[in-house]
């Protein structure tokens, strides 16, 4: 019989509990917490041929845009205008959040400024404009360079205009761990949290990548999907049979994350707890997963022993299940070799297809995703599931086609990204 390496371990936790108490996020499903969870119960794929930019000079020619982004929705006009496109995004995304924790820092019990941090994590941070940016230098020189360039293309960009913004003086930090970057970011600022650095955060990750250079190289390495270019709708396919990569989105995430004695005191109605955070690295390949997925079932196992919850406990996986052929079933060996034989009918899906895969995003939007789970007791299926390839369904037999009802009070999150960086989060319903 199989065990989960975790199952007859008693761990305690040690430090504060930290608490979701605000959701803010930036989606082609839906903008901020009501239009994002309709989005994911409605369970369709926005993906379709790009029109951004013209792709074809590319095998893959379909995403996840979002085009109902109006920053003047979120901010002030001379705000929109000095801030590109992925500080626009952790802005706004960062302002709902902070909306939906009614969260005033300094005010009515709530932690003070300088005891509040930005946790953000982007793979490509402003890359998009720089390279809009580069392409006026090369046609009109310098001067047609905008002067907010060098402010606005660094990872840090946009945590730092968060900051600005709402008065945050705790720390800022930029995180850049490929398609990890959202879930270290989160668990980065749990562990600050929980130690005591500061006493809330908002944590979560931004993505604008679709830009020609930034989704070309991708293309050249043949990382995104190509065979149904022809039927956008379908690319995404996690798990499935006939998956052939990832699609890309763009998108972002912000949470607020506070010490439980913080959010109790100013009367915050929290989500979840995000109860534990575990990180490795494969060492074996800048694109190409650990086949066995071993480095990536002890990320796992390090988030539930943080948590302090067996593997057996586990309600619901969310998988990051990018859709490339190589990964997804690397990810389906690591779920057994952590979960056990739990890992045989624990419910998992990956929602990807639901959103695109926005790089360091996409661990923020599914953490709000696993928040919102728990709160409503729902969790999503895996759009454009229609056949697993058979060794993932004989790995993992509960997997969800259709979204499922329940009561999930201990929720996985697993991500992985390129040069083999791995993160996994727990989240948990509270007084579990």
């Amino acid at each position: 019989m199989v065990r989960s390496r975790l199952a007859d371990e008693s761990i305690s936790m040690s430090g504060r509990r930290v608490w979701i108490t605000g959701l803010g996020m930036i989606t082609p499903i839906g903008h901020g917490v009501d239009a994002f969870w309709r989005g994911a119960k409605a369970a369709r794929s926005p993906v379709r041929t790009i029109d951004r930019f013209d792709p074809s000079p590319f095998r893959s020619r379909v995403a996840a845009q979002i085009d109902d982004f109006d920053p003047l929705d979120h901010m002030e006009p001379r705000t929109a205008r000095q801030l590109d496109r992925f500080s626009q995004f952790g802005l706004a995304a960062g302002r709902l959040a902070m909306r939906d924790a009614r969260l005033t820092p300094g005010e009515s019990g709530a932690a003070a400024p300088e005891r509040i941090g930005v946790y953000l994590g982007s793979a490509l941070g402003g890359i998009a404009y720089a390279e809009e940016q580069h392409e006026r230098y090369l046609a009109r020189g310098i001067k047609s360079v905008s002067p907010t360039l060098a402010l606005a293309v660094f990872g840090g960009a946009a945590p730092a205009n968060i900051g600005i913004d709402l008065d945050v003086r705790g720390p800022i930090l930029s995180t850049a761990n490929s398609c990890a970057s959202g879930a270290v970011a989160l668990g980065e600022a749990l562990r600050a949290i929980r130690d005591g650095t500061i006493d809330a955060a908002l944590a979560g990750g931004v993505e604008v990548p679709l830009s020609p250079l930034a989704f070309g190289a991708f293309d050249i390495i043949r990382a995104l999907s190509s065979g149904t270019n022809d039927d956008p709708g379908h690319a995404a396919r996690p798990f499935d049979g006939k998956r052939d990569g990832f699609v890309m989105g763009e998108g972002g995430a912000l949470l607020v994350l506070e010490a439980a004695e913080v959010a109790e005191r100013r009367g915050a109605e929290p989500y979840a707890e995000l109860a534990g955070y575990g990180a490795t690295s494969d060492a074996h390949h800048m694109v190409q997963p650990r086949p066995d997925g071993r480095e990536a079932a002890r990320a796992i196992s390090l988030a539930l022993a943080e948590a302090g919850v067996p593997a057996g406990d586990i309600d619901y996986v969310n998988a990051h299940a990018s859709s490339t052929p190589i990964g997804d079933l690397a990810e389906a060996r690591a779920l057994v070799l952590a979960l056990g034989d739990r890992a045989a009918s624990v419910p998992v899906s990956g929602t990807k297809a639901m959103y695109g895969h926005p790089l360091g995003a996409s661990s923020a939007i599914e953490a709000c995703l696993c928040s919102l789970a728990i709160r409503h007791g729902w969790a999503p299926g895996t759009v454009n599931l229609e056949a697993p390839e058979p060794e993932i369904d004989a790995l993992l037999p509960g997997l969800l086609r259709e979204g499922r009802s329940g009561t999930y009070r201990r929720i996985l999150s697993t991500s992985f990204g390129f040069g083999g960086l791995n993160a996994s989060l727990v989240f948990r319903a509270l007084g579990t």
